[in-house]
Formats: C-alpha cells, sequence, structure tokens
C-alpha cells in the first residue's frame, strides 16, 4: 500500500539563544492572567500593511491548515490591531506579533519578551528597514515562532490539569507505571489491560479520549516509524472495538501522516506522529496524536495517543486539549516525589 509521509522538523523545547535578545515590558502587570481565546494570535501592526502581501505572508504562515485533522481548520486564528489600539484592553494577549517598519534602522531584529504584561504571555516584535528584510527575517524564524506560540498553548493547558487533576486517573498511571499523567475530570479508563489503558471522555456528540500502553525495550528496530504503527494498530485493534460487530479503531494508512524526532521531556529518545484513525468497516474516524517515548531508566518504550471523534463539530482545539494529557507525563522522577505524590 503506497503512503505518502511528510517529514517534519519540529523544535518542541526552545530556549532564547535563537533570538537577538529578550526583554521584559514595562507598563503592565505580570501576574495578571493572559486573555485572548485559546489558540489565538494577535498581530499588530498597521491595517495597510496588514492588508498587503506582508500581512498575506503573515497569514499564511499562521493561518496554515493544522496538520492532522480531517477538516481544514487553521494552526492559529488570527486578529490584527494598529499599535494605537495596543492598550491595556487587550494589552494582556495570550500570544502577540508585534510588526513594523521602520527606515530608522539598519538591519531586521527579532526581539523575544516573556510574559511582559501577562503570565505566560509570549511576545515577538520585529523590526524591519523594509519588507525585504521583514521577509527574510520572518523566513528565517517563523518556526521557532509558531513552536514558541504552540507550546505556551500546551503549557497553559497542561498547567489547568496539574491545579485540579482527575485524582482516579492521576493515581492508577502513578501507582500502576510508575509515571505522572495529568487530565482533567471527566474522563474515565474503559480498558485496564496488563499494559494497556484507554481512557476518554464522552459528551452526546463528540468524544476525546488518549490510549496508553508499554512495551520491553529489546531492539533499535522497535523505534522505526513501520514498526511503531503496525505495532499501534495491532493494539488498538485488538482492544478498542468498533461500534458494531466485525468493527474496530485502526489508524488511517491510505491518509498522509507528518513524523518527527526529538527530545522528550530534555533527554528521552522520542518520535512524535500525526495522521488520521478510523473504525475498520464503518465509517467514524477523526484525528489523532501518537507520542512514543523510549524509557532507558525503565527499559520500555511508552506509546501515548489522544484522539477526538467530532463528527458534526471543529476537532482543532479539542485535539490539542487531550494531545496536552499526553504531553503532561513525568518520568524519571526523584524517589522523593513518588512517595510525596502517593501520599
Amino acid at each position: 500500500m503506497k503512503r505518502t509521509v511528510f517529514l517534519l522538523l519540529v523544535v518542541l523545547f526552545l530556549g532564547t539563544a535563537f533570538f537577538s535578545c529578550k526583554e521584559q515590558g514595562t507598563g503592565g502587570s505580570a501576574t495578571q492572567p493572559v486573555t485572548g481565546a485559546t489558540n489565538e494570535l494577535l498581530v499588530i501592526m498597521p491595517k495597510a500593511r496588514w492588508e498587503s502581501p506582508m500581512g498575506d505572508t503573515i497569514r499564511a504562515f499562521f493561518g496554515q491548515s493544522q496538520m492532522g485533522l480531517p477538516q481544514a481548520e487553521p494552526m492559529f486564528d488570527m486578529i490584527n490591531l494598529p499599535l494605537s489600539n495596543f492598550d491595556r484592553s487587550v494589552k494582556a494577549h495570550r500570544n502577540v506579533l508585534m510588526v513594523s517598519l521602520s527606515n530608522e534602522v539598519d538591519s531586521a531584529t527579532l526581539v523575544y519578551s516573556d510574559s511582559p504584561w501577562a503570565r505566560t504571555q509570549k511576545v515577538f516584535k520585529i523590526t524591519a528597514p523594509s519588507v525585504e528584510a521583514f521577509n527574510e527575517l520572518f523566513r528565517e524564524n517563523k518556526d521557532l515562532m509558531m513552536n514558541v506560540y504552540l507550546k505556551a498553548e500546551r503549557d497553559r493547558l497542561i498547567s489547568i490539569y496539574k491545579k485540579t487533576p482527575n485524582e482516579k486517573v492521576f493515581r492508577f498511571f502513578r501507582d500502576k507505571y510508575d509515571i505522572l499523567l495529568y487530565c482533567p475530570g471527566g474522563y474515565n479508563i474503559n480498558k485496564d489491560t496488563a499494559d494497556f489503558v484507554w481512557s476518554s471522555y464522552e459528551t452526546n456528540v463528540d468524544s476525546r479520549g488518549f490510549i496508553f500502553f508499554q512495551k520491553p525495550y529489546e531492539h533499535e528496530s522497535q523505534l522505526n516509524y513501520q514498526v511503531i504503527l503496525d505495532q499501534v494498530n495491532e493494539e488498538i485493534g485488538k482492544y478498542i472495538p468498533g461500534p458494531l460487530d466485525s468493527t474496530w479503531m485502526a489508524l488511517d494508512m491510505r491518509t498522509p501522516m507528518s513524523v518527527a524526532n526529538y527530545q522528550y521531556d530534555g533527554g528521552h529518545y522520542a518520535m512524535l506522529i500525526r495522521g488520521l484513525w478510523q473504525v475498520e468497516n464503518d465509517y467514524m474516524g477523526g484525528p489523532f496524536v501518537l507520542n512514543v517515548v523510549l524509557d532507558e531508566q525503565h527499559n520500555r518504550v511508552l506509546y501515548l495517543m489522544a484522539y477526538v471523534y467530532a463528527p458534526d463539530g471543529k476537532k482543532r482545539n479539542m485535539l490539542r486539549q487531550v494531545e496536552s494529557i499526553i504531553f503532561s507525563m513525568q518520568m524519571d522522577l526523584p524517589e522523593e516525589k513518588v512517595k510525596n505524590d502517593k501520599k
């Protein structure tokens, strides 16, 4: 079966070394919470520039379709305001991109500010002497900016989950698998075998959930892309039935997937895969995010898959919510931490 695979080089954990400098904002308070809708980007630039090819460049990138969704949805929803309207009422927006052209500068610069006017706020400011200089700087740094905004949205969700975790799910993973996993209330454990767990949150109109299983690490071939897909298909086909007899959950192998190798939690080899799932012999399906992590300390491979089923609704925000659950996983914890959490 022929399948197209897009290889994405994703930077998931970024430092400030990529940027010209890091500054703290003034005129506001970083103690207040961020404002604005989830997955929304506020672009500060003159309306005439926003409606020009310069604005087209920004919209084309941050508004590109989210990979792995069955219907097109943008990576970020965007709002444009001129600098004169960037006042106290909007200054605490969660994600901000400020763009200006000035003949008083000799070269384009990119400045990153972390929480200048609100907690967890991410602000980038681009200043350039010309449109051409802006385009070059934007092209070189757009992926880094995207990943900072995406990671900030994920971290905000994880922070909420950690404040009021689902105690039943948290204790289950802590006691059985020696990992800390945080999810909000409403999630139930539907399947619990020796090494396979399926948990979901169900409503009358949609479903979101995550799947976890582990395998002893025996050979590096287990981290091969195709081997991982085959392993996941075998497990979900075995343990997650469809709505009718002779139906079961499976990865959609006919549509493009994205795959990226990276370091999870600062040092563990990991692979992130995005694509679509389906129910064999039925019409159900939706997006998934699969995170596969090598746990060297316990000599095991951990598989965590987030998925969404929402046939009549948008899926981007829902997928990012459940995706944040699998990225909340903590491992290699000091013994004291595990003991304290078990109290």
